[in-house]
């Protein structure tokens, strides 16, 4: 169990690490939510939700014609989409990051790069950085499903008055990204079902015990690939996907030492990935009955279905083929 305590000392050794900003989310009152002694969080904070904290969300498009400077476009202003480089006739790839990290965290910008690298996409970078940066892990955790829907609500406004077709949408995320990826894709095939989700080693801490539905899973989507590489301890451990895929044993990743932490590991899988797109041959995975298929790339390997394992190097190219 995710103990309380823990969630104040270890967030801040990860930040330590990264050098993440941290931030602290307030109730009305200006303090911060506390915990019942089974660990949940006390139902004043259920009382008053943040919702200025998503306003600050933001979602930022990248294309060729743009691919440093985003132009930020906003919730149900149709201008900001219109005075953009935005175009519907594209496929669409919306990308987020996880805790105590940003937009501009290499889990966003690094898969950011390489699909403006090899496709004409439009690109779309969640930054939900005000509430990812608390360093109390339950209550950013709790504050999931609120990001999601926020996602899924601005997947619909493009939808329907943007011109954005789900069955060209990959949505993709890292960590608790990998979660609001599943849930915001859940939640607009209300509507429209959503092509992809690439959930990238999705959080495990009070995720994992979770029904579909409250954490991402196969039904998301059309297509939900799995990418492992801390499973078991900052990453889920159980087969969630269409397909799923762990690097390795999909627990510990050469170059990453003793790893006490799993940081290192947790990281890899969105190396893993944004190296996929430039090299979609570079990581075949391999099922227990011998079938195999490609992970990741901008064109999921349709064969993909089930349980892969697949071996990488140590370091930064990953890739063993390609």
């Amino acid at each position: 169990m995710f103990n309380a305590s823990l969630s104040l000392i270890y967030p801040t050794l990860l930040s330590t690490l990264t050098g993440a900003n941290s931030t602290a989310l307030e109730n009305a009152e200006g303090n911060l939510p506390l915990f019942n002694q089974d660990n949940s969080l006390l139902s004043d904070l259920e009382q008053n939700i943040p919702h200025p904290y998503l306003e600050t969300i933001t979602f930022t498009l990248y294309t060729r014609k743009n691919p440093e400077i985003g132009e930020v476009l906003v919730l149900n202003d149709t201008s900001s989409v219109q005075a953009s480089q935005w175009n519907p006739k594209r496929k669409t790839a919306i990308i987020t990051h996880g805790w105590v990290n940003s937009g501009s965290s290499p889990s966003c910008t690094l898969i950011r790069d390489a699909l403006i690298k090899v496709t004409n996409w439009n690109v779309i970078v969640v930054d939900w950085s005000k509430i990812a940066g608390n360093l109390i892990y339950p209550i950013v955790a709790y504050h999931i499903p609120l990001v999601a829907l926020h996602v899924a609500s601005f997947v619909n406004f493009m939808r329907t008055e943007a011109g954005l077709r789900t069955s060209k949408l990959r949505i993709i995320g890292h960590s608790f990204g990998a979660q609001i990826a599943g849930l915001s894709a859940r939640e607009v095939g209300k509507s429209s079902r959503v092509a992809e989700v690439i959930a990238l080693d999705p959080a495990k801490p009070l995720f994992e015990l979770k029904k579909a539905g409250d954490r991402v899973d196969k039904s998301d989507a059309k297509n939900v690939q799995v990418i492992h590489t801390c499973a078991g301890t900052l990453g889920m451990g159980i087969s969630i996907g269409t397909s799923d895929f762990y690097a390795n044993d999909g627990r510990h990743q050469p170059g990453c030492g003793l790893n006490l932490l799993g940081i290192c590991a947790h990281l890899r899988s969105y190396e893993l990935y944004a190296e996929s797109i430039t090299n979609p041959k570079g990581f075949l995975g391999t099922r227990a009955d011998g079938a195999t298929a490609y992970m990741g790339g901008t064109i999921l390997d349709p064969k993909a279905n089930g349980t892969y394992y697949f071996k990488t190097t140590s370091q930064h190219p990953f890739a063993l083929g390609g």
